[in-house]
């Protein structure tokens, strides 16, 4: 996967701007939020991003954490951290067929 696709970015402004239509997993970890989306959603390259009933996870580059600071801050504000602080950023997905979702999960390091 590309770190800093714009599938990605796609995917996390429609939870942005759409949390009503997304479900929110409970915080298991302090460092990390995980998200439901309906896989009704369009996404680009959905095989290569979201596979199916397979779990991606891949490091997103520093340049798409540079550019989309203010982006990623909203979701890191989701989480249980208690300083504003985070160097690196993970990204888990996967689309889960039978729940017909696709499952976005971002871990702040």
């Amino acid at each position: 996967m590309s770190s800093n696709s714009d599938s990605i970015y796609n995917v996390l402004t429609f939870v942005q701007r759409h949390p009503d239509r997304v479900v929110f997993k409970p915080r298991q970890y302090a460092n990390a939020v995980t998200v439901g989306i309906p896989d009704s959603v369009k996404v680009s390259n959905p095989e290569i991003y979201f596979p199916s009933d397979r779990l991606s996870v891949n490091l997103l580059a520093d340049s798409f954490v540079g550019e989309n600071g203010d982006l990623l801050n909203h979701f890191y504000e989701l989480t249980k951290q208690s300083k504003p602080d985070f160097k690196e950023v993970w990204v888990t997905t996967s689309h889960l067929k039978r729940q017909n979702m696709y499952m976005l999960d971002l871990s702040f390091e």
